[in-house]
């Protein structure tokens, strides 16, 4: 019991403690960080409604490969994105915070929601290989939650940078739209169990890199 589920659950949430203490060395408040976390808690459970509503691609009447690619991007990304901003447009600190702030404010976000899922999804493997008297691949299953906090992290300061621009200057809609795209474009790739999977490391790297070009474009207008 305590190998299976309770070790497990505690190796999930320790990102979320790793990054709170990096992120308050950058003079946030931890009520910031703190709000984040919550926030992320409640944002799992419209999203985990949906995960487990959607049908599975093997049962649909249409090519499944098509429908997947459709329900990664529609559901995963666009669904999922929307309801990370709405949830991240509470956060404090879009007016009096600088846009690096809050950019590490929807990290919190967005690492916090990352683990909560990893936790339902670890759960869900395991009951999937218990009533099925198999044994789960650790190594996969935490190498997959990795990528996944790292996508929730960095596609929630995607959509945080939407937010702040949306509360400060004009919204820069293609902020939310390389969210969704990228976080669509992981799930998508991510199901697959043979090779093609491995194509979601590269979004993974495009959603960290993406961050960085989205942040340098309103820094210098932050300047002026």
């Amino acid at each position: 019991m305590l190998f299976q589920i309770i070790l497990p659950i505690i190796v999930c949430f320790i990102p979320v403690v790793i990054c709170f203490f990096i992120f308050k060395q950058f003079q946030i408040k931890a009520l910031s960080l703190l709000a984040a976390v919550l926030l992320g808690l409640i944002a799992i459970l419209p999203i985990s409604f949906l995960q487990f509503w959607i049908p599975d691609p093997k049962t649909v009447v249409f090519n499944p490969v098509i429908y997947s690619m459709l329900k990664s991007l529609i559901i995963f990304g666009l669904v999922e994105e929307a309801f990370k901003a709405l949830l991240i447009w509470p956060l404090p600190g879009k007016k009096e915070e600088t846009p690096l702030k809050y950019l590490i404010i929807s990290f919190m976000f967005g690492i916090s929601l990352g683990c909560f899922e990893s936790v339902v999804y670890y759960l869900d493997k395991l009951q999937m290989s218990l009533s099925r008297g198999g044994s789960l691949l650790y190594a996969q299953i935490f190498l997959r939650l990795i990528s996944s906090d790292i996508i929730h992290m960095t596609c929630a300061g995607l959509s945080g940078l939407f937010v702040y621009t949306a509360v400060n200057k004009k919204p820069r809609y293609s902020f939310f739209i390389y969210a969704f795209v990228i976080h669509g474009l992981y799930d998508f790739f991510s199901a697959f169990q043979n090779n093609l999977k491995w194509f979601a490391i590269p979004v993974v790297l495009l959603a960290i890199m993406e961050c960085r070009i989205k942040y340098t474009v309103l820094v210098p207008s932050e300047e002026e």
